[in-house]
C-alpha cells in the first residue's frame, strides 16, 4: 500500500526545536487563495453620495445661487451710481471740446471750398491744385481721422501736447488749435489766404446786406376753375 507523504506542520517544527534539533521555526504563510466572497463583503471606498451629503450639510444648496444674485445686484447698483455721478459731466466736457474742434475744422474746410469754387469751370493748374487740396482736406479733417486713437486716449484725454494760450488754464480752443491735423491745415490755409489776398475778417461782419424776405402771396393759377360736382352718396 502506498502512503502519501505528510508535509511537516508548524507544530512539528516547534517539537524538533524543543528536542534540540536545529530546525528554525517558520511562521505560516498567508493564504493566497481567492476568497469567493471578497468582492461582496470586502471593504469599499466611501460612497460619493455620502460625500455629497456631507458637503451639502456644510454648504446649503442655494448658497451659490444667493452669492451670484447678490454679486450681480451689487455690480448693477455700482454701475448705475457711477453713471449718475460722472456721465453728465463727461458728456458736457466731451461735447464742448468736440464742438470747438469741429468748428475749427469747418472753418478751414470752408475757406478751401471758397478757393476751389473761385476756380470752378477752369482747367488751369491752380484750379486743379485747389480741387486736389480740398479733397485731401476733406479726408484728413473728417470726424474719423480727428477722433482716431492716434490722438486720443481711451479715457477721452488728448495725447498730443497742448500749451495754454492765455493764462495758466488750458481752454478748449487751445486743445483744438494744438490738434496735429488742425495745426497742419491751419498752416496750409494761411498760405492760401496770403496767396490769394483773402480777408477773413469779412466773415466776422454781421452788418452786410441781407435779402429781404419775400411776402407770402396767394398763388394764382391760370387754369379755369373746375366745376364742383355733387357728392354721389
Amino acid at each position: 500500500m502506498h502512503f502519501q507523504p505528510i508535509e511537516p506542520s508548524a507544530g512539528d517544527a516547534y517539537l524538533s526545536q524543543a528536542e534540540g534539533g536545529g530546525a528554525v521555526s517558520r511562521e505560516p504563510e498567508p493564504s493566497t487563495a481567492l476568497d469567493p466572497f471578497d468582492d461582496v463583503f470586502g471593504s469599499t471606498p466611501a460612497s460619493p453620495t455620502e460625500h455629497r451629503d456631507a458637503q451639502s450639510a456644510a454648504h446649503p444648496s442655494d448658497m451659490r445661487r444667493l452669492q451670484t444674485e447678490h454679486a450681480t445686484a451689487g455690480y448693477r447698483e455700482g454701475v448705475t451710481a457711477a453713471k449718475d455721478s460722472s456721465m453728465q459731466s463727461g458728456f458736457d466736457e466731451g461735447f464742448s471740446l468736440g464742438a470747438t474742434i469741429g468748428q475749427r475744422a469747418g472753418q478751414l474746410l470752408g475757406t478751401l471750398e471758397g478757393v476751389s469754387d473761385a476756380f470752378k469751370g477752369q482747367t488751369s493748374e491752380a484750379a486743379l491744385a485747389a480741387e486736389k487740396l480740398l479733397t485731401e482736406a476733406h479726408e484728413e479733417l473728417s470726424t474719423t481721422r480727428i477722433v482716431s486713437p492716434e490722438y486720443w486716449a481711451p479715457d477721452g484725454n488728448w495725447t498730443f501736447e497742448v500749451k495754454a494760450g492765455e493764462g495758466e488754464d488750458v481752454l478748449f480752443p487751445d486743445v483744438a488749435n494744438a490738434h496735429p491735423l488742425i495745426r497742419k491745415w491751419n498752416d496750409i490755409v494761411d498760405e492760401h489766404i496770403n496767396l490769394w489776398k483773402i480777408n477773413p475778417s469779412i466773415l466776422d461782419d454781421d452788418t452786410g446786406p441781407r435779402l429781404d424776405a419775400m411776402a407770402d402771396e396767394p398763388l394764382i393759377s391760370s387754369a379755369p376753375p373746375a366745376a364742383k360736382k355733387p357728392l354721389d352718396w
